[in-house]
């Protein structure tokens, strides 16, 4: 792992330490919270810039089980996707997985991703949630 990514990773561990987060400060961008048996995509909407991009936390819940990049199975995981206005393109750095929906029970999984290795997509989700997510990420900014 290169040194810039090592102190990346650093500091965005230090920031989720020093945030603790209630689910009031998550942005629903797709789906219904309160809808354990459905499709949830939600952001932190605290952006921390990196380069001519910034990073920020994803949390999403699926309606069915599904398998990771990696072929891991979950039902919904939660992490760091860094998006790129510039290209209206996001990717993982990481992903921690659970077997519950809404990210409860213990996590069974995680992944560390390299740039573009696990682009931000929702498959099988209905309205691009992805799309939304990027362009109102970067609206923001």
């Amino acid at each position: 792992m290169s040194p810039l990514r090592n102190a990346l990773l650093a500091a965005l561990l230090m920031a989720a330490q020093a945030h603790a987060q209630t689910d009031e400060e998550w942005l629903t961008i797709h789906g219904f919270p309160e809808d354990k048996a459905g499709d949830v995509v939600q952001i932190n909407p605290t952006q921390i810039p990196w380069q001519n991009q910034f990073t920020m936390e994803v949390r999403v819940s699926r309606s069915t089980p599904r398998s990771s990049y990696r072929k891991h199975p979950y039902r919904s995981f939660k992490g760091v996707a860094v998006i790129d206005c510039s290209t209206q393109k996001g990717w993982y750095l990481s992903l921690n997985y659970y077997g519950e929906p809404a990210w409860q029970g213990p996590v069974t999984g995680r992944e560390e991703y390299k740039e573009n290795e696990a682009p931000v997509t929702f498959t099988g989700m209905p309205g691009e949630p992805a799309r939304k997510l990027i362009t109102a990420s970067c609206k923001k900014r």
